[in-house]
């Protein structure tokens, strides 16, 4: 994946990830994966999956659970991307989820996440992508970001294909996570707001099924 980089810029957070693991990105992943199995294994009864914030605290701790201690990246609950803030008096825009080096946390792999009543239910999480992600409100210093939908009721096949309907652009396989409803898109972000960050971006969608 070729990338854009202004020279003002801290490295990109996949170069991070890449230093730890060949495949870093895919191991970051692979313990949201995690979580969410064991999520649906316990089925707490204080889980509300209609409920955006209930479902995040609940994914939040089985994700921290599932990393190991080993793990050079800090797994934070609605981290603040404070070099996207406005100004110092305004809160900084902050994702449900990131993962930040150890060493260095002003580079983060954001992850948002929406409820979906349906499989059509997509307005907010397009928006998300779109106002967020390619807007460089989010992962001004990263290739890669997440998108999370919390599907409530249908398919997640046919949610990807509405996806795939409403985004215009192709949506592919992941190369490890392929038995999962786990797609990956391509984009160019070309916003006033990305003049520093990198123009390609790589969104993974992650759907997640909470009958």
């Amino acid at each position: 994946m070729t990338t854009v980089v202004n020279v003002s810029m801290p490295p990109d957070f996949v170069t991070f990830a890449a230093t730890w693991q060949n495949d870093g990105i895919t191991r970051l992943l692979n313990y949201v994966w995690e979580g969410y199995d064991e999520l649906c294994r316990q089925k707490p009864t204080t889980l509300n999956p209609r409920d955006e914030v209930s479902v995040n605290v609940h994914l939040a701790v089985q994700i921290e659970r599932k990393k190991p201690k080993s793990c050079p990246f800090a797994f934070v609950h609605t981290p603040p991307e404070l070099a996207t803030r406005l100004a110092s008096s305004r809160p900084a825009p902050a994702p449900d989820f990131g993962f930040l080096p150890l060493d260095n946390l002003a580079v983060m792999l954001p992850l948002e996440a929406k409820v979906l009543k349906t499989e059509r239910d997509l307005s907010e999480y397009l928006k998300a992508l779109r106002t967020r992600f390619l807007q460089c409100r989010y992962a001004p210093y990263s290739t890669e970001g997440v998108m999370l939908g919390y599907l409530l009721t249908g398919e997640t096949e046919a949610a990807f294909k509405n996806l795939k309907r409403k985004l215009r652009v192709k949506l592919s396989l992941h190369h490890v996570f392929f038995m999962r409803p786990h797609l990956i898109s391509e984009h160019q972000r070309r916003h006033r707001r990305c003049k520093t960050s990198p123009t390609e971006f790589r969104c993974h969608h992650l759907m997640m099924a909470f009958a």
